[in-house]
């Protein structure tokens, strides 16, 4: 391949999200949204035009500027060992999220609402006129040699990976589409592991495919727009087709084609790169180690190895990457984290206010409770439904769960440990968690309510000064500047 110094951006600026009546329907893809940013957003954007190594440089480029409390979208226009273009930290700021959403700040977690209840399916479009489908690599062709070999921690596994990698994959008892994103070591020209947890349902799909005695196809997609990313987050239940989430996060279809190989799962149409073949059920291999978003690595493992059988990929493709640990890392989960704890809270006790998620495996609850059981419900609900909640505190509705110093007030003067911390043991965690003792996930689980006891033991009231009190005290003259 020939090549490139600086891709063309050619895809509408308006396809940054939704769009209103009136509005042209804009491509949605990772260039159009690279120029939405570029030219509205102008200090979120930096093009890095001296070369830069893809072993260990990109990510200490995002950690120092991370330190500085910055972090733009990054294009690195001169990578060592490929042609290819690097973009990483797309989605790297709550401010571009919403953004890429067409919303404010404060409605992105209520978006994931609105598409659950609103869905639309993608539409298909046919492969020639799909961008993703410009160039199309069979066979020998095939050499996943061609990206970027990227190494994030010093005490990673040596080989490369892909980690911006949407997998897309199908139930073969129900057809229901799936799209979820995992860590993938590249093992040789057209082979790779990837890391699936029990629990999500890829690895159940990938179970009824082993059962089968079948090699699960699937297609990993590159380059992509952060709404698309962030539907096929959507933590739902098996029975939903994250495309929908997406139509309904951008309030129209997406627009997707067929895959190449004749398996039938279907890409977004203006993606940048694609990977098509299969997952074997019988040929795995040594994975990692790997520094996970936790900010640890937990060691080496065996995984299923995916054989590639094309590529296609728009001309001038960018390699769009996610430095593992990273804040781009952490925040791309986090409105479908949020959302489904809220819902599942919600589920248990109809007076949940409001969650925080401030460090990975807790959630923090705030609850209108209107007996003392419920907090205990809603721990136990949570805990039981999430491999990815480990830590979950309950407070009271006047205590802003995300704000620590208030929920450690709480936890201090309201919870008392023999009667109101919850431990459940044996429950399925995941294996990224660097305390997890077993490598199938399994762990033990924490609830602590922090909440005050609607009938106290003894007559206990909060400080207050009589509001009337308090309303005519003048400071001004209290301090002689009247």
């Amino acid at each position: 391949m020939a090549d490139t110094v600086a891709p063309m951006i050619t895809d509408s600026v308006t396809s940054g999200g939704p769009t209103t009546p009136g509005d042209a329907p804009a491509p949605v893809s990772l260039r159009g949204f690279l120029e939405l940013v570029r030219t509205k957003r102008k200090a979120d954007y930096v093009e890095v035009s001296r070369r830069v190594s893809p072993r260990f440089e990109t990510a200490a480029i995002v950690t120092a500027l991370e330190a500085k409390r910055r972090s733009p979208i990054l294009v690195f226009r001169d990578v060592e060992g490929t042609s290819l273009p690097v973009v990483t930290n797309v989605g790297g700021s709550m401010g571009r999220l919403a953004l890429a959403l067409g919303c404010s700040l404060s409605e992105v977690g209520s978006r994931f609402e609105q598409a659950a209840a609103r869905r639309i399916e993608p539409v298909e479009v046919a492969g020639q006129d799909a961008p993703v489908h410009e160039v199309v690599q069979w066979g020998e062709e095939v050499d996943l040699g061609w990206l970027p070999p990227m190494v994030y921690h010093a005490d990673d596994n040596e080989r490369p990976y892909l980690t911006a990698a949407m997998v897309v994959a199908r139930d073969p008892e129900t057809g229901i589409g799936n799209l979820s994103y995992h860590r993938m070591m590249i093992l040789g020209r057209d082979r790779t592991g990837i890391y699936m947890e029990r629990g999500r349902h890829l690895h159940g799909i990938y179970e009824k495919h082993r059962a089968r005695g079948e090699a699960m196809p699937i297609a990993v997609v590159n380059g992509l727009h952060p709404a698309v990313t962030l539907g096929s987050l959507y933590a739902g239940t098996a029975e939903v087709d994250e495309y929908e989430i997406i139509g309904g996060l951008l309030g129209r279809p997406l627009p997707v084609a067929r895959t190449v190989t004749g398996t039938g799962l279907l890409v977004p149409a203006h993606a940048e790169i694609v990977l098509e073949g299969e997952v074997s059920v019988t040929e795995d291999a040594d994975e990692g180690p790997f520094g996970e978003f936790t900010g640890y690595a937990t060691g080496a493992t065996r995984t299923p190895v995916f054989r590639v059988r094309a590529i296609t990929h728009r001309r001038d493709p960018y390699f769009q990457d996610i430095v593992s640990g990273g804040m781009e890392h952490l925040l791309l989960s986090m409105p479908a984290l949020e959302h489904r704890t809220l819902r599942d809270a919600r589920a248990a006790c109809a007076g949940v206010r409001r969650v925080a998620l401030p460090a990975p495996l807790t959630a923090i609850v705030s609850l209108a409770k209107a007996d003392d059981d419920e907090p205990r419900r809603v721990i136990e609900a949570l805990l039981r439904s999430d491999i990815y909640a480990k830590h979950v505190i309950i407070v009271d509705e006047d205590v802003d769960p995300s704000d620590l110093r208030e929920v450690m007030a709480a936890m201090a003067l309201q919870t008392q440990a023999d009667t109101k911390v919850v431990i459940l043991s044996g429950e399925q965690g995941t294996p990224l968690d660097p305390s997890c003792p077993r490598e199938d996930g399994r762990s033990a689980k924490m609830g602590i309510d922090a909440t005050r006891p609607l009938a106290p033991a003894r007559p206990v009231t909060r400080n207050r000064i009589p509001p009337e009190v308090l309303d005519a005290v003048d400071l001004a003259e209290i301090l002689g500047r009247k």
